[in-house]
This record gives C-alpha cells, sequence and structure tokens, in this order.
C-alpha cells in the first residue's frame, strides 16, 4: 500500500467495493472498501481498490484504473481507465473521455450519429 502498511482484505472487502471509483482517487479513496491494518490507529493514507480480480490478475489500485463494466455478459469485465465506457450499439468499449464527450468508433462506421451521454438518440454511455 502507499502508505507502507500491511493490508488483509476479506473477501466481503473485496466484493463491496464499487464497479466504478472515477474520480475517487482524487478525494484519498474514500469510497475504497480495503483499508490497512493500521487504519484504525489513524492511517490516513492506507485505503485501496483490488482490481483485475475477475481476469485473474489482482492489483491494488488507488481507483483510477478500477472500472468494472456491468454492462458486459455475466458477471461483467474490467476495463480499466475510468474514461472508457460500454457502446449498447455495438457492445465494445471504447475511450469516452472524462466528461463522456467522445463517441464510440462504430458510429464511424455508419451506425448513426450522436455524441457522448444521450441527446439524439444515442446509445453510447458511461457505465
Amino acid at each position: 500500500l502507499e502508505c507502507g502498511h500491511n493490508c488483509n482484505a476479506t473477501l466481503r472487502d473485496l466484493l463491496q467495493q464499487p464497479d466504478y471509483a472515477g474520480f475517487d482517487y482524487e478525494d484519498g479513496c474514500e469510497n475504497a472498501t480495503v483499508l490497512c491494518d493500521e487504519n484504525e490507529e489513524g492511517c490516513g493514507m492506507g485505503r485501496t481498490y483490488v482490481t483485475g480480480i475477475c481476469s485473474g490478475n489482482p492489483s491494488f489500485d488507488c481507483g483510477k484504473f478500477h472500472n468494472h463494466c456491468i454492462a458486459c455478459k455475466n458477471y461483467g469485465k474490467c476495463i480499466g481507465d475510468y474514461r472508457e465506457a460500454h457502446c449498447k450499439r455495438c457492445g465494445r468499449h471504447y475511450f469516452a473521455g472524462s466528461g463522456g464527450q467522445f463517441k464510440c468508433d462504430c458510429r464511424s462506421r455508419g451506425f448513426g450519429g450522436g455524441f457522448g451521454r444521450g441527446g439524439g438518440g444515442d446509445d453510447c454511455g458511461l457505465m
């Protein structure tokens, strides 16, 4: 962990993590459920996410790259970067930008127009 302390996370801690951390990395990981073992003694830095669990490659993360797409089939899929989104139209993941300002490239292949999050019948959205 960033604080240098140990961390013993339970399965419950991991399952209670949010699927999308968003901008939590800027707020000290306040929504993170995995805490360092010294947290009760006043360690304010020992908060983290564990990402990549579903792909078999778990790692600690500040939240910036903790993004689990719940729109994907079965249990979803880790897509990493908080700026990635799931396109409801083609089912792929694409770089949407921090405010959803970019469209999926399936739009440029003749599937219709529209930008980002919702105007004009747009099916692409941030998850």
